[in-house]
């Protein structure tokens, strides 16, 4: 990166005209040192940064003048000059500036010449007529009022005259503006300029007293009358909705600084200004002038933007402090904050919202500006309790979550300011006991933590009233923001209050407490809670603490670092050598303690508090714990690591020896990582340490620089990387290199063209193209510097014609036969490559104009005959099945027949008509069967070469949607990037008007007519660029076409009918892409007149209907309105429209005709996601995407009255006394849209929106006959009623429930009921900030109700439905109450809860049994209900020993011998938790009594189950539980010796499928480590069993099973390490034994992450044994797959020398090196096979095995262990054989080579990559072989039998390069 340069000042040339030079040069002196030499000097230099030092020589010169050049002609005429130099200037122009400042030190005597000087220029300027000259004129006056004492002057001289102008020039600016309507570029400019005429004459009148004093004030004074007629201008702006928003606002902010200006006495501004605001101006007493030039303001209908801008000038104009505007000042302030309240509840357009935002904030701050000196009544209307408070909270919570960022902070200043305007109000008392306070904080804690407002109210309290208050209420509240942080939307909310809470506390904490003890209860607090969320938190949870908390926290406390490193390396000390248990797989992406510690001296390092010096890393980390970093198997640990050894927060820190080397490690195992976010960091933190590395040694640089003149390098060591490209340059290479790339540009590979895109790039830049080609283009003379600028263009146009010769051909053989175009040549390949090079060609700058002028016209020619060739295809209506039969002779009429005739009739009259085909008279059926075939067949036809190729379906459709694609993206990149010509016959550009209107023409055709997705999405993205380029172009009449498109299309639509070609299924295919280009290009900062145009058409159109010949333009529109809510390029500017849209989508929804519900269901679903946010999360119920009520209704008002008459329509009739079932289908989107809300914290007021009203009408919709419906209502009731009510709710609706005795009742409405109790008690159960005794009194009470209904549950019901909802109320109780009394239950007990609920299971069908084929709705629901309940009675009565025998209504032998398999699974599950807490040490009293003694029973219902669900779950609990108990007893229970039951086992995990297989191998593995280790002296018993085991876990390592069989396998091996793969004493034979550390290294290298994760602890278990631990130095860690491959190896090279197995174990190692026997013949094959292309068809393929790695560990660990002593070398037939396999092996790759096309890489790629893959493994063995014969010293002829081409000759490898 080097030193960083300072920027160069960019300073344009001042220029003087031709009068003013000559004026110079006739008083410059000879010499050269007067006034006027000087300027004239200055003026001739071209360079402005020199035109500056020579300006501010004018006035040391003129200082040396006496008094008597005063008279000097030449001085005088220079001054002048100098005027006109200053007012020529832009007011961005540096010189502006230097001169001005310059010009203030002018001497005093030269002041009245000066000020005469530009007085006269001045007035020359404001004489000036030309409209677009005004804008110069405008910033020459501002200029002169900023700290510029001459400037000032002549305005004050001029002021009548500045006055005039400016009046003039707003009017006829504003004139102009008008007559420009639809040039938005001359529009803006426009706007702009009237922007600063308003804000010049504020800063006029701002500074008039200082001219005039009070000449002024007569009313027949000129500068009065100008000064009423800008009044009257601004006035004109500011109710002119016309113009931009800013222009309105500013002219407030005048209107109000005039009046003030302009009304005395003084006294009388805050009574006019508030009659102003609130409508209520006596006309009689106001000022004459006012009436007449503010008479607009006073009407009653002044719109809501002029309203709140006089609101935004009140507060900003006039001065607030010290209350110097008296009572009626106070009284204008609460006027003001009344009148905002008001436009609050009626403004929704968004930029006026983020105005009444900022006014409101506005507000507060000038509310805190008079309370400082306030009257107490004053203080009475703004403290916490008033209305005016209220209505301000109100707001906050209303808007904390808005998605505009600037809202949403406005909010935060709102809420911060009202707490001090309270304090103002109490001053004086104490704040923390004061009730405003106190109810505030609790109000907040109760909401859930998922509320982002929360966090930002919470920062502003604590900041007021201090922590210590908040954490007395609750100490746990650091854990639970924390804990939250798992959600990245509330991260920075999160972390920011975290930040502000540990601060206000570490201050309160000194304050208060001694120095010793204070730190350690701020790190008990702060601290503690951190660590224990980097050690055990989920991953995100880790990475937003580590990426936004940490940083915070260290850089405020950075001694709290020794205190975190200390715990965390005592953490990891203290796990360091135990053994992990298998049971923590799932933990396998935890980064521990050592991941916690490496993020936290990351931090530390980057931040500045932790230093590389050898002292400070032995005292904190070692470089044991670097390495393991480096490895570790979670990326993040690795990355972690990293970073902490390439940052720094000093650039220049030099780069240790020690890092360099440790950096070097991790890149030897890390730098081939295959995840992309992996990758793109280690490349940031790489760029850092080379920066890190050039910045610190830059001497060094210099010496070594200085040193290598003198010593010349090493050509083959220090060679240029790009050296190995030159190869290319030789002409036989280049040729074939040119060859390939346009062969490849016409494979039917869609990948392929990319290749020969880059291949062509390459040769263009390179200079590297056949000299054939260059022929046609005419050579460029041009210098050196713009040499390789020209040979680029020659080259790129050179191959641009030759790509078009060739595309040109293939498209007129495509006219004749489609098919064999797509199966021989597709053509979008050519188009790419030709796209390619011309993006990487600057074409605003071509030197070759004229002939790249006919290359654009052949290349849009070029491009609309290839769009007519595949049209067809892509705007046929079912273009995926479509084979067209064509032939050479009779292609055309042929073609189009076949797609008239084929073509479904489903564009409009597909809603109204059955769909009937045509008969055709003159057209053969056989033909029209013969032509058009399913996808799945084949088509055969010969080609001009005479070869025979298949054609499907799919090779035709991707051959027209890829050439309409490239296509596309080809004319919006011309468009884009294209010069355009003014007129046709003018050389200044390459696009002409009429072909950019032809290119728009084009898009709309396609886009309007395609079906296919891929056509018309990237048709889509080259009619945006098109359409950016319209709107930014100065011809109007370019810029009008995107108007004129878009009104055409809406018409288009709307007039829709059975002839209409626009496709009306499909979503509208293009129609909508279409319309959103057209609307996304509109320019941002403009009225958005085209987006309310289309919405308003859409809305209506979008309407219910009853006529079915309108159905087509609602469909249309529908579906518009989807894409337009779903695009986000529109943003907030859309919001206005959701309420229309969500009207007509939920009542679309009820209409009787398919397409429009479809259309309005995906249209809603965009609402949904554009109003509540994306979903990041799979739970549908999740508390995020949700909002409050208020708020929701706020912003969009006009849904209340909707939704609420909708959903009272809905409940009225959803239960009516008809008996017919009325599904009310908009019923389901009302509840959708209402679940999605929660209560308010201001829902306690009383507000108009108010969520009460909805709640009867919801409890109705529980009525609904549709099951799902009766569900959302219960969903959608829950947030609708606050916490405190929900236990008196619920009494209210149980106590509606019948009893026993009713005659009449309806299940339905039971179940809504019971479903409404079940979702309110559960979220009742999950409230917070509840005292245990209040939450289990209000439980009680609730219990007590729920027995009254009790019959429900029992036989009395006959409904199971509704029985299994009544006890699932049942079952959640029973949870609550053990919850609130912590398992203790006397509550339940005195309740008699327990008794009855086992009478309801006694008297149940789990005592009682069903009817024979009892099927009934609800059966399974109603068993899984009852079940979970017996369960529950079961344990609790078991938890009391004494009842045990007596009280237990029910076994678990009962409910596993139930004949329902819903009953056996839930118990099944229930048991399974239990026994896998047991086996995994985590529960706290080990397996419960119940459960002992068990096996038998489990054993029996092995044999005997038959649902697979069941038969799974007991195999797990077998698993888990231990063989010593139960296999004894398998003769005994199943007649099954343990050798027979374990050959069950491994039959059944060798046939079920694939959730069983892995149980079952877990098990057959339990049991076969069962039998090693009883019986050691009869191991010979088992010894067949044992080798079909081997053979299972090796067929369930295998890359084609699914992940769970894979695991399986690796837990296995994990367990089984100790026992069969590092045993001292090997227990299976060598073979086997090698056969499972292949599966260990198989699965090391498998595909799957979650696998090689796994496989990990493999590796660990078995380098951590007493007889391996000392084969790595990574014993007892946890590493990744990339460096755990290696250290497999290293641990089974030591073991086989442990074992004396080396001579038998090496051919079989050497067997692995060299591949599988069937790796070559899939080479020989694919060379010589018929290539098929199935496009979409892929085979399995490992992207993360690399074989060359796995080559390179196993040649480097076998050579090393070769070249120890003390081993017998094998037999020489064996090595004889060996070298015979490889020599084979090594004529087969020569001829295979040879084989090979011209550039194979590129052509042959994958061919080719597997040959030099076997080579590589080849040239391995080679090496090992020549060491075992000795020959290892010299140089190896690798493969000497070769005749090997030029690609493969150089393969004598010496000694010192390994080929691994």
């Amino acid at each position: 990166m080097g030193i960083k340069k300072k920027k160069e000042m960019q300073v344009a040339v001042l220029t003087i005209c031709h009068q003013d030079l000559e004026t110079l040069k006739s008083f410059a002196d000879v010499e050269g040192k007067n006034l006027a030499s000087l300027l004239l000097h200055c003026v001739q230099l071209t360079d402005g940064v020199s035109q500056i030092h020579y300006v501010k020589q004018i006035v040391p010169l003129l200082e040396k003048v006496d008094k008597n050049g005063v008279c000097d002609p030449t001085i005088q005429s220079c001054l002048d000059v100098l005027a006109g130099i200053y007012l020529s200037l832009s007011l961005k122009n540096p010189l502006k500036k230097v001169l001005s400042s310059s010009l203030n030190s002018l001497p005093e005597f030269f002041l009245t010449a000066a000020i005469h000087s530009f007085t006269s220029r001045l007035q020359e300027e404001l004489n000036t007529t030309d409209l677009y000259s005004y804008r110069k004129v405008i910033d020459n006056i501002s200029s002169c009022m900023e700290n510029f004492n001459l400037g000032r002057a002549s305005v004050n001289n001029l002021l009548k005259n500045v006055l005039r102008f400016l009046q003039k020039s707003l009017i006829e600016i504003l004139e102009e503006n008008r007559k420009c309507a639809g040039n938005h570029i001359t529009q803006t400019q426009l706007m702009n300029d009237l922007l600063v005429g308003i804000r010049v004459s504020m800063v006029l009148i701002q500074k008039i007293q200082d001219f005039q004093e009070d000449l002024w004030k007569a009313s027949s004074s000129p500068i009065w009358q100008n000064m009423c007629g800008l009044l009257s201008i601004f006035t004109k702006f500011l109710i002119d909705d016309d113009l931009l928003q800013t222009v309105q606002s500013t002219s407030g902010l005048a209107v109000i600084l005039f009046i003030k200006t302009m009304l005395h006495p003084s006294e009388k501004i805050p009574h006019l200004i508030s009659s102003l605001l609130l409508h209520s101006v006596d006309c009689t007493s106001t000022p004459e002038w006012f009436m007449s030039s503010c008479r607009s303001l006073c009407c009653p209908d002044v719109s809501e933007s002029a309203l709140l801008f006089l609101c935004q000038g009140t507060l900003a104009m006039l001065d607030w402090r010290n209350g110097s505007m008296g009572p009626s000042g106070e009284a204008l302030l609460l006027d003001t904050a009344h009148v905002l309240f008001t436009l609050s509840s009626q403004i929704k357009e968004p930029t006026l919202e983020m105005f009444l935002s900022r006014i409101l904030a506005s507000w507060t701050n000038s509310a805190i500006q008079v309370l400082e000196s306030s009257s107490p009544s004053l203080r009475d209307s703004l403290n916490g309790n008033s209305s005016i408070v209220g209505r301000l909270l109100e707001y906050v919570y209303t808007h904390w979550e808005h998605p505009l960022d600037a809202l949403r902070h406005q909010t935060k200043i709102m809420f911060r300011n009202l707490l001090q305007m309270h304090q103002l109000t109490v001053e004086g008392a104490d704040l923390v006991p004061d009730p405003f306070f106190v109810e505030l904080t609790e109000s907040l804690l109760r909401l859930e933590w998922h509320i982002k407002g929360k966090y930002t109210c919470l920062g502003c309290l604590v900041e007021c009233i201090g922590i210590e208050h908040i954490l007395a209420i609750d100490k746990t509240i650091p854990s639970q923001i924390l804990e939250v942080m798992g959600d990245q939307s509330l991260v920075p909310y999160a972390s920011d209050l975290l930040e502000t809470m540990f601060k206000n506390h570490k201050s309160h904490l000194k304050s208060q407490t001694a120095e010793s003890t204070w730190i350690d209860q701020w790190h008990e607090t702060w601290v503690s809670p951190l660590l224990f969320i980097l050690c055990e938190g989920n991953l995100d949870q880790k990475s937003y603490v580590i990426d936004y908390y940490l940083p915070k926290l260290l850089s405020y406390s950075p001694e709290s670092l020794q205190y975190m490193v200390k715990i965390l390396q005592t953490s990891i000390d203290a796990k360091t050598g135990q053994e992990q248990s298998f049971s923590s797989l799932g933990s396998c992406n935890s980064r521990g303690a050592l991941g916690a510690l490496m993020a936290c001296l990351r931090i530390a390092r980057a931040h500045g508090y932790l230093q590389s010096a050898a002292d400070t890393w032995e005292n904190l980390v070692s470089g044991a714990r670097i390495k393991q970093g480096l490895v570790h198997h979670h990326c993040q640990v690795r990355i972690d690591t990293l970073g902490l050894l390439c940052e720094s927060n000093r650039s220049t820190e030099i780069v240790s020896v020690e890092e360099m080397q440790w950096i070097q490690f991790f890149i030897t195992y890390n730098l081939n990582s295959h995840s992309p976010g992996v990758r793109q960091q280690i490349c940031s933190l790489l760029k850092k340490l080379f920066c890190r590395i050039q910045e610190s040694s830059q001497v060094l640089y210099k010496l070594e620089q200085s040193k290598s003149k003198h010593e010349p390098q090493n050509e083959l060591t220090k060679q240029h990387p790009s050296v190995s490209l030159q190869q290319y340059k030789d002409s036989e290479k280049l040729q074939g290199l040119f060859q390939a790339a346009l062969e490849l540009s016409t494979s039917t590979k869609p990948y392929d063209c990319v290749t020969a895109s880059y291949l062509l790039n390459f040769l263009i830049w390179q200079d590297a193209l056949p000299s054939s080609l260059s022929a046609c283009v005419t050579q460029l003379a041009c210098g050196d510097g713009d040499r390789s600028a020209a040979v680029v263009e020659r080259n790129t146009l050179m191959v641009i014609k030759c790509l078009m010769e060739n595309l040109e051909e293939e498209v007129s053989q495509a006219e004749n036969s489609l098919l064999q175009a797509a199966a021989s040549f597709p053509m979008y390949g050519r188009v790419h490559c030709i796209t390619g090079a011309l993006q990487k060609l600057p074409l605003n700058s071509l030197r070759l104009v004229s002939e790249w002028k006919p290359v654009v016209e052949r290349l849009l020619l070029m491009s609309y005959r290839l769009s007519a060739v595949v049209s067809p295809v892509i705007q046929s209506s079912s273009p995926e099945g479509l084979i067209p039969m064509d032939t050479d002779s009779e292609s055309a009429n042929r073609l189009q027949m076949i797609l008239n005739e084929i073509q479904p009739r489903d564009t409009n009259d597909y809603f109204n008509q059955a769909k009937i085909l045509k008969e055709c008279n003159n057209f053969d059926m056989k033909d029209l069967n013969a032509s058009v075939l399913n996808i799945d067949i084949s088509t055969e036809i010969e080609g001009k070469e005479e070869k025979t190729c298949d054609v499907t379906a799919q090779m035709v459709l991707v051959c027209c949607w890829r050439s309409m694609k490239e296509v596309a993206l080809l004319l919006g990149m011309l468009c884009q990037l294209l010069p355009m010509r003014s007129v046709p016959e003018s050389s200044d550009g390459l696009l002409t008007v009429e072909q950019v209107k032809e290119i728009g023409d084009y898009f709309k055709q396609n886009l309007l007519r395609s079906r296919h997705r891929g056509a018309f999405e990237l048709a889509y993205t080259g009619f945006a660029k098109l359409t950016e380029v319209l709107n930014r172009c100065p011809n109007v009449d370019l810029q009008k076409l995107p108007v004129q498109w878009l009104l055409s299309v809406l018409e288009e639509i709307k007039c829709s009918d059975p002839s209409s070609k626009l496709c009306a299924t499909r979503r509208s295919a293009g129609i909508p892409f279409y319309i959103q280009a057209l609307l996304a290009s509109e320019p941002k900062k403009g009225k958005m007149d085209l987006l309310k145009i289309t919405m308003k058409e859409l809305i209506s159109l979008a309407g219910p209907t009853d006529d079915l010949q309108s159905t087509v333009p609602q469909v249309h529109a529908l579906n518009i309105l989807r894409a337009l809510f779903r695009d986000t390029r529109l943003g907030e500017n859309i919001i206005p429209y959701v309420a229309d849209g969500a009207k007509a989508a939920i009542l679309g929804f009820t209409s009787p005709v398919w397409a429009v519900r479809n259309s309005s269901t995906l249209l809603f679903s965009a609402l949904i996601t554009r109003i509540f946010g994306v979903k990041r999360g799979k739970d549908e119920h999740s508390k995020t995407n949700r909002m409050t009520g208020r708020e929701f209704f706020s912003r969009f008002p006009e849904l209340y009255p909707f939704l609420l008459k909708q959903l009272e329509t809905v409940a009225n009739t959803v239960d009516s006394d008809t008996r017919e079932p009325n599904r009310h289908p908009s019923m389901f989107l009302l509840l959708l849209v209402l679940e999605r809300l929660y209560p308010s914290p201001m829902d306690g007021t009383s507000s108009a929106l108010s969520m009460g009203p909805f709640v009867p009408f919801i409890m109705r919709c529980g009525r609904s006959p549709v099951y799902h419906s009766r569900e959302m209502a219960a969903r959608a009731l829950v947030p609708f009623v606050m916490i405190d009510h929900i236990p008196n709710t619920i009494q209210t609706l149980l106590a509606t429930l019948p009893s026993c005795t009713d005659q009449c009742f309806r299940q339905n409405h039971i179940h809504g009921t019971l479903l409404q109790v079940f979702h309110l008690l559960q979220a009742y159960s999950d409230s917070k900030h509840r005292t245990n005794s209040d939450f289990q009194h209000e439980l009680t009470d609730i219990t007590l109700c729920t027995k009254a209904k009790l019959w429900l549950a029992k036989r009395q019901n006959p409904c199971l439905v509704t029985r299994a909802v009544y006890i699932d109320i049942l079952f959640l109780l029973t949870c609550c109450l053990n919850k609130s009394t912590k398992d203790n239950q006397p509550v339940l007990e005195n309740l008699g809860f327990w008794e009855e609920v086992r009478g309801i299971i006694s008297a149940s069908e789990l005592i009682t049994g069903f009817p024979n084929a009892f099927k009934v709705p609800g059966l399974p629901q109603y068993l899984q209900s009852l079940t979970r309940l017996a369960i529950a009675a079961v344990w609790a009565a078991a938890a009391n020993s004494g009842e045990r025998e007596r009280d237990v209504p029910i076994s678990f032998s009962q409910l596993l011998e139930s004949a329902f398999p819903e009953v056996r699974s839930l118990t099944l599950e229930a048991l399974l938790e239990k026994f896998l807490l047991a086996a995994s040490g985590l529960g706290e009293k080990g397996l419960p009594p119940l459960l002992c003694n068990m096996g038998e029973k489990f054993l029996l219902l092995a044999m005997k189950e038959s649902h697979p669900e069941c038969f799974c779950k007991i195999l797990k609990i077998l698993h888990y539980m231990n063989p010593s108990e139960w296999l004894p007893q398998t003769e005994h229970c199943v007649h099954l010796t343990p050798k027979e039951f374990l050959i069950w086992t491994m039959d059944i995990a060798s046939s079920e499928r694939s959730e069983i297989q892995s149980v079952a191998l877990r098990l057959a593995s339990k049991i076969i480590s069962h039998h090693m280790q009883t019986c050691v002296e009869n191991r010979e018993l088992i010894a067949a069993e044992l080798k079909q085991w081997v053979q299972l876990v090796i067929l369930s390592c295998e890359d084609h099973l699914p992940t769970e069989s894979r695991l399986a396998a690796v837990e296995v091996l994990t367990r089984t390490a100790p026992l069969f793969l590092t045993n001292p004493r090997p227990v299976l034979e060598l073979q086997d034994t090698l056969a499972l550390w292949k599966c260990v290294l198989t699965l090391l290298q498998s595909e799957e992450q979650a696998v090689r994760d796994a496989a990990t602890k493999i590796v660990t278990t078995a380098m951590s044994q007493e007889n391996t631990c000392q084969s790595t130095e990574f014993a007892f860690c946890q590493v990744d797959a990339s460096i755990a491959l290696g250290l497999a190896l290293a641990v089974l090279c030591d073991l086989l020398q442990q074992w004396d197995q080396l001579a038998p174990g090496l051919p079989i190692m050497l067997g692995w090196l060299l591949g599988e026997s069937d790796d070559l013949m899939v080479c020989v094959e694919s060379m010589h096979q018929v290539e098929e292309d199935y496009l979409f068809e892929k085979e399995a393929v490992n992207f993360w095995a690399e074989t060359l790695i796995f080559v390179k560990y196993l040649c480097k660990h076998l050579l090393s262990l070769l070249s120890t002593s003390g081993w017998r070398p094998p037999s020489p037939e064996m090595l004889c054989h060996l070298q015979r396999m490889v020599s084979e092996q090594c004529r087969l790759l020569s001829q295979l080579f040879t084989e090979l096309p011209p550039a194979a890489e590129f052509v042959k790629t994958v061919e080719f990559t597997r040959l030099c893959i076997q080579k590589e493994r080849t040239v391995a063995c080679l090496r090992l072989l020549a060491f075992l014969e000795g020959k290892e010293g010299q140089d190896t002829p690798v493969l000497s039998v070769w005749d090997s081409p030029a690609e493969v000759r150089q393969l004598t490898l010496p000694r010192t390069e390994a080929a691994f």
